[in-house]
């Protein structure tokens, strides 16, 4: 059947109860579940939406909506159980805004997204918006070049801070932290740097491990890449443990990074159907290739998931899924509907182990 790059975002609440968000045309709709896996109830949350939305929930089940209207401000919805607010959060409007992100930890909230400078060609500069519960501050993460494609960014909370990894432009990744208690961001940090050009981009922590995934291109052909990544507390720097190529050479897309019952897992699409490759220790080594037979079969998408009582046995950001109105994860769990793909091995060199 059909891959759908449409952006769907799934969230578990407190309650055990789940909401999904997608974008429809100019609208952004709200699909509240009433049992484990359908959804029959819908609200149209805005109907000016221009291009980008994010969402978050807190920990008392508070559902938060960002997106960017399309007047070119930006707007916050916050839908608590018995009232819904709605904030203006820009003065005047600003230029279209590229991967918009939130992120929600008690009263401090985190805005992040990329706008094009308008006085540099090809050129983009990632704006984060803080939060602290009284009052708004704006940072300039860093500004980027926009060469084939404009790549995302990947946020994920660390130790009370936030931690964000982003192109420098289509052949290097940096991370860098933001630190709450000193309000301040520590300077960027250069992890992947190869002449190869780069696609996408997901990132997970488990516990002092992150776990760092792309696509790159070998020869014409993308190819699948996993970083494992060290954090030195001493030394506050990060250390590339690991570095290899995980799918054949060929059209793989849209990685997502996983981890699951013990296994880390990086998914992917290729040629309309979901493949995956499991670890089974933090990433040092990795099981056969998998190809998931459902989804030959149906039409699916890549969530993005959001839960409110993350756990350290299921961790992600992103996945595919079938579509609404039976929602079902797909590429990673029990194998009894994947088939192994036979691995083709080649001479790429590959960063050792230290």
């Amino acid at each position: 059947m059909t891959f759908f790059t449409d952006k769907w975002t799934i969230a578990e609440l407190a309650s055990n109860n789940m909401v999904l968000v997608r974008k429809s045309k100019t609208n952004i709709l709200l699909e509240k579940v009433v049992s484990e896996v359908s959804f029959d109830s819908r609200e149209v949350v805005t109907k000016d939406i221009l291009e980008e939305y994010d969402m978050e929930i807190d920990e008392l089940n508070n559902i938060y909506i960002l997106y960017q209207n399309t007047e070119g401000h930006l707007i916050l919805n916050i839908l608590r159980s018995k009232k819904k607010e709605e904030v203006k959060l820009t003065a005047e409007p600003i230029s279209e805004v590229f991967d918009l992100n939130i992120i929600v930890e008690g009263k401090e909230i985190h805005i992040l997204y990329m706008i094009e400078v308008q006085t540099k060609e090809n050129q983009y500069r990632i704006n984060h918006h803080y939060y602290d519960g009284t009052k708004w501050s704006t940072y300039g993460v860093d500004e980027i070049t926009r060469e084939k494609v404009l790549n995302p960014i990947r946020i994920i909370k660390l130790e009370g801070d936030i931690l964000i990894s982003y192109y420098s432009n289509d052949r290097e990744i940096n991370l860098r932290r933001f630190r709450n208690k000193n309000l301040e961001w520590e300077d960027k940090f250069n992890i992947v740097n190869t002449e190869n050009h780069k696609v996408f981009l997901d990132m997970i922590k488990h516990k002092d491990i992150i776990h760092l995934t792309y696509c790159e291109f070998i020869d014409g052909n993308l190819v699948i890449r996993y970083n494992k990544i060290l954090y030195d507390k001493y030394n506050k720097q990060y250390i590339k443990h690991k570095s290899e190529y995980i799918s054949n050479e060929g059209s793989p897309a849209y990685p997502n990074i996983i981890f699951y019952e013990d296994k880390l897992w990086i998914t992917w699409v290729e040629l309309n159907k979901v493949v995956s490759r499991y670890s089974d220790n933090q990433g040092d080594s990795w099981d056969s290739i998998y190809e998931w037979s459902e989804s030959g079969e149906i039409d699916f998408v890549r969530y993005k998931y959001i839960n409110a009582n993350p756990s350290d046995n299921i961790i992600l950001k992103y996945s595919f899924g079938s579509i609404y109105p039976e929602v079902r994860f797909i590429g990673f769990g029990p194998l009894e509907n994947a088939v192994e793909v036979p691995i083709k091995k080649k001479g790429h060199n590959i960063f050792p182990r230290i």
